[in-house]
C-alpha cells in the first residue's frame, strides 16, 4: 500500500515536473515572440518619428519661413512709413511753432489743463 501510494505520488510530481517544463518552454517562446514584436513596434515609432520630423522642418523651411521673412519685409516698411510721418508732422509743428509762438504755447497750456482734468476724473 505504501509502494502504491508513492509510486503514485511521484508519477503526479513528474507529471507536474513536465507540466511545468512545458509552460516554461510556452513562455520563453512567447516572451522570445514579445520581445520580438517590441523590438519591431520601437523601430516602427522611430521611423514613424523620423517621418514625422522631416515634414516638420519641411513645413517650417516652406511655409513659415518665407511668412516670417513676409511679415518682416512688410513691419519694416510699415516701420519706415511711420517715421517718414513722424518726421513730416515734426517738421509741420517746429514750422507752426516758429511762425505762431503764442498759438504754440497757448495749445501747450490747454493741452497740459485736458490731460491734468481727465487724469484727476479717473481718481
Amino acid at each position: 500500500m505504501a509502494d502504491g501510494f508513492l509510486s503514485s505520488l511521484l508519477s503526479r510530481a513528474d507529471d507536474v515536473r513536465e507540466g511545468a517544463e512545458r509552460y516554461g518552454r510556452r513562455a520563453s517562446g512567447n516572451l522570445r515572440d514579445a520581445g520580438d514584436t517590441l523590438r519591431d513596434r520601437g523601430g516602427d515609432a522611430r521611423g514613424e518619428l523620423s517621418r514625422l520630423w522631416g515634414q516638420l522642418e519641411d513645413l517650417v523651411e516652406r511655409r513659415l519661413s518665407p511668412a516670417a521673412h513676409d511679415a518682416a519685409r512688410y513691419a519694416g516698411s510699415y516701420a519706415r512709413d511711420g517715421r517718414e510721418t513722424a518726421l513730416d508732422v515734426a517738421q509741420q509743428l517746429r514750422d507752426v511753432t516758429r511762425s505762431r509762438p503764442l498759438l504754440a504755447i497757448g495749445i501747450a497750456v490747454a493741452a497740459t489743463w485736458a490731460i491734468s482734468s481727465m487724469l484727476r476724473s479717473r481718481r
